[in-house]
């Protein structure tokens, strides 16, 4: 599958660490207007991660004591640093993105920049640095290098092995989906690699800008599930875009959603295959969670039995597994809990045996539907009543011991 013009992420990469020689592609390959005959002597290295002590960093190295000192006397000013030594990713054609963020410091006769996320293995960077910016008689002297780590030789590990919500029915009103990895990926983002296509006549057409249009970090902690966000100003009704262009997903509708195989992972590397999702949209859920609408199936006391709740619809996957819990006079109970594939089930088993009494479900604040609906309160709201700023978790009573199913 052929994908249409990159979008280049920028200071927001999470690449894995990579060992081997650091590749330096150029030195000084623009120098504008030398005026003085050091102009050039200036080195720009790209050094490898030293394992977890210290990641991947740009230094360079060369200039005079003139220099700096002068370049110390802007170590504080973050703004004045990163106009005089700039990174950038090199196949970057959109002048609008910012540049990588990240940290300077001097150290003996050299100016670092450790950027904020690592480096992406296999990727070129462009380092430049203005030394007009330091007031030296060379005024329009730019050094321009660009850098890279290198792609790990390795085989293709990772694919596609979830997709949530999996239902074969989605409501139309859909925020946001999660894609899941066998295996850790880099940090290039969704906008390259992965379309919304509308399948509904039989030929597939690309649903266009369906996904949020913003650079953001929307990788978890193990760059094992991407976030992908369905353009919330097209989702909610009555705002601009939504009337300007309607929802990407339309009740009635047959879509899927295209992964390419050249979305690499942590190891520069593509997936081993492409992967495609079908399912259809349906009605839109514009409705609060109705927690008084959940069932529990309570354990038998003595036991590690899991405890069951079915909800009253799909829940967010990866919220539900973070907002969840059970606590017995006010203690969490210790243990595992699962979100059960197709979200409308969470099931939870303690570390230790049941024992018979009164327990509450617990459910924080920020638990949410794939439509963004919270308990009790819709996405969709007319009016915003104020919220309360430390708002309690919504609890649930149940007891061990009962022989029913509650609630």
């Amino acid at each position: 599958m052929t994908m249409s013009t990159a979008r280049p992420e920028t200071f927001l990469g999470r690449a894995a660490h990579c060992c081997g020689v650091v590749t330096l592609l150029a030195l000084s390959l623009a120098c504008q207007s030398r005026t003085r005959a050091d102009a050039g002597e200036l080195r720009v290295v790209l050094h490898p991660p030293d394992g977890a002590a210290r990641p991947a960093y740009v230094e360079i190295t060369g200039l005079d004591d003139e220099g700096l000192s002068a370049v110390r006397s802007r170590a504080a000013d973050e703004a004045a640093m990163s106009s005089l030594f700039r990174v950038s990713v090199a196949d970057q054609t959109d002048a609008s993105l910012p540049d990588i963020a990240g940290r300077y410091a001097v150290n003996g006769r050299s100016v670092t920049f450790t950027p904020r996320f690592p480096f992406d293995a296999g990727r070129a960077y462009r380092v430049r640095f203005d030394r007009a910016r330091l007031g030296t008689p060379d005024q329009n002297a730019i050094v321009t290098s660009i850098v890279r780590l290198p792609a790990a030789a390795t085989r293709a590990e990772a694919e596609v092995v979830a997709i949530h919500p999996a239902a074969p029915v989605v409501p139309e009103n859909l925020l946001r989906m999660y894609v899941e990895f066998s295996a850790p990926m880099g940090s290039r983002q969704a906008a390259d690699f992965v379309r919304l296509i509308d399948r509904t006549t039989g030929q597939d057409s690309v649903v266009e800008e369906a996904f949020l249009p913003v650079e953001a970090d929307f990788w978890s902690r193990d760059h094992r599930r991407y976030t992908l966000f369905l353009d919330p100003g097209r989702v909610k009704r009555g705002i601009l875009p939504n009337r300007a262009r309607g929802r990407p997903l339309r009740a009635g509708r047959a879509y899927a959603l295209d992964i390419a195989a050249e979305w690499p992972d942590e190891h520069g590397q593509p997936m081993k295959r492409a992967f495609r999702h079908e399912f259809k949209a349906g009605p839109a859920v514009t409705s609060g969670i109705d927690a008084s609408a959940w069932r529990i199936a309570p354990p038998s006391p003595g036991t590690r039995d899991r405890l069951a709740v079915d909800f009253d619809r799909a829940l967010d996957h990866a919220v539900a597994a973070r907002a969840l819990g059970v606590e017995q006079n006010g203690v969490a109970v210790a243990g595992a809990g699962t979100v059960e594939p197709g979200d409308t089930r969470w099931v939870f088993v303690p570390n230790a045996a049941w024992q018979p009494g009164a327990y509450r479900l617990t459910a924080q604040p920020f638990l949410e539907d794939p439509q963004g609906n919270q308990i009790g309160r819709a996405f969709e709201v007319l009016v915003d009543t104020p919220r309360d700023p430390n708002p309690e978790p919504f609890r649930v009573p149940f007891v061990v011991g009962a022989n029913t199913v509650q609630r």
